[in-house]
């Protein structure tokens, strides 16, 4: 993952565009070099994928629900770390949040009222 995740992302779009025909920095060199070490240009178990993507949505959620516990709101913020964050959402994500009671958006006066005074949401921010 990370900036190696990218760059493989990267060299598999720009695959694709050579195939299509499109303008890419992609040469036939650098192709038998990865193709040398066996490298896949596409990613076949996406079922098995998409399983660990849920599985890590489902942490995430049960890290919201000890956030509400332990705070009182659902308001949390992006500096917060990985909470607050997310992709590939769901219907059935969006209902199960939703039956919490999840805001999707706030305002400063939301966070304010959720974290009660200054400090509080500076100790959320910082600690």
């Amino acid at each position: 993952s990370g900036k190696l995740g990218t760059w493989v992302g990267t060299q598999r779009t720009y695959y694709r565009l050579t195939k299509e025909g499109k303008s890419s920095t992609m040469t036939d060199e650098r192709v038998r070099q990865l193709e040398s070490i066996g490298f896949q240009w596409s990613i076949s178990n996406v079922t098995q994928i998409g399983k660990t993507y849920e599985k890590k949505w489902n942490v995430r959620f049960r890290e919201l629900e000890a956030y509400k516990a332990k705070h009182g709101h659902y308001n949390v913020l992006t500096t917060s770390g990985k909470l607050g964050k997310s992709s590939r959402m769901t219907e059935e994500r969006v209902q199960k949040l939703e039956s919490l009671g999840f805001q999707w958006s706030l305002s400063f006066g939301d966070v304010m009222r959720g974290g009660k005074n200054l400090e509080k949401l500076w100790d959320a921010m910082f600690h």
